[in-house]
This record gives C-alpha cells, structure tokens and sequence, in this order.
C-alpha cells in the first residue's frame, strides 16, 4: 500500500464519519442508514478482500472509539461485512447491482451491530426496532451506494494512488490470467 493510498482511505473514513454525524444521521432518523458502512460495503466490492478487511475494521473502530458504545463491536461488523462483499467482488458487476449488493450488505450489517450491542447491553434498540427499520434503512443505504459506487470505483481506478510500477492506461487494473505455455507440438 502507498502513502497516498493509505491517506485517501482515512480521509474517507474520516469524512464518512463526519458526513454521517452531520447529514445522513439528522436526515433520516429514526432509521439507521449508515453511509460509513456502505463506504466499506463499495470499496469491498471494488477491491476485494484483501482492502476490505483492513479498511473495515479501521473504520469500525474509528466510528466506535467516537461513540459511547463498547469498542470493537462496529469494528468486527464492518470487518465481516467487509469480507463478504469482498468476495462477492468477482460475482457483482459494476453500477446498480454493486449499488444494491452494497446497500443491502450495509443494512444487514447495521441490524447485526443493532442486535450485538443489544447483547453488549450497550443499546436501546429492541428486536421490534431492528426488524421494523430494516427495509428503510436498507432502502436508505442502496440509494447512499448508488451515490458513493461511482466516486470509489474512481478514486481506486485513479493512478495517482497507485505506485508507478502498478499504473495501467486509463486507471484500469487487468485481471491476471494464467499464461498459457506452449505445449512440445506447438
């Protein structure tokens, strides 16, 4: 990982949190949409597995050392919903069914954070609260990845975040595929 990259990915973090303190949270209560986690729902989806996990959980747990909730709950949700779409990668095309995917993985992440706090004792939120917010919530968040696919799927295409021996023409990464080898008759 570059400099750059791991800059750009808490200045994403950073301004997810602060989006959603200020804008999505006051604009859409009582449902719990969460623009931090369809942030970790679409770079999952763009980049794998392997950005996804740390990327999750660095935002999880940024989000729960800023709250009064116990830490690590955000943290091993989003790390979870961060693996499952990262390996739904290869299966989900871009645009609006990257956007649903990701909207709806963010809604499912939310109501399981909801009901691990309730465990934790740390939240009000009973099970009438999580089940009646969950289509809102997962409409909320689809209609956040529809907003936020574009701008990701951009920043991680961009080659100014790439080292040099990574850049490619036109942002664009080509799948590595097996080389064929020539067999003894041609």
């Amino acid at each position: 990982m570059t400099a750059r990259r791991a800059v750009a990915a808490l200045a994403a973090i950073l301004t997810a949190l602060l989006l959603q303190a200020t804008l999505v949270a006051p604009l859409t209560l009582p449902v719990p949409v969460s623009l931090p986690a369809v942030l970790v729902a679409v770079v999952a989806l763009a980049a794998g597995p392997g950005t996804a996990i740390p990327f999750g959980f660095v935002t999880g747990l940024v989000a729960d050392l800023g709250s009064e909730h116990p830490a690590g709950a955000l943290a091993l949700c989003w790390l979870v919903l961060g693996v499952c779409c990262g390996l739904l990668a290869d299966l989900v095309l871009a645009g609006r069914r990257a956007a649903l995917v990701a909207g709806i993985g963010a809604a499912v992440s939310s109501a399981a954070a909801a009901v691990l706090l309730g465990i934790l004792g740390a939240s009000g939120d009973g099970t009438v609260a999580i089940v009646r917010d969950a289509v809102p919530a997962a409409v909320g968040d689809v209609v956040l990845a529809l907003l936020v696919t574009p701008v990701v799927r951009g920043m991680l295409g961009s080659n100014s975040l790439r080292r040099p021996t990574d850049r490619h023409p036109a942002g664009r990464v080509p799948r590595s595929r097996p080389r064929v080898q020539a067999g003894p008759h041609g």
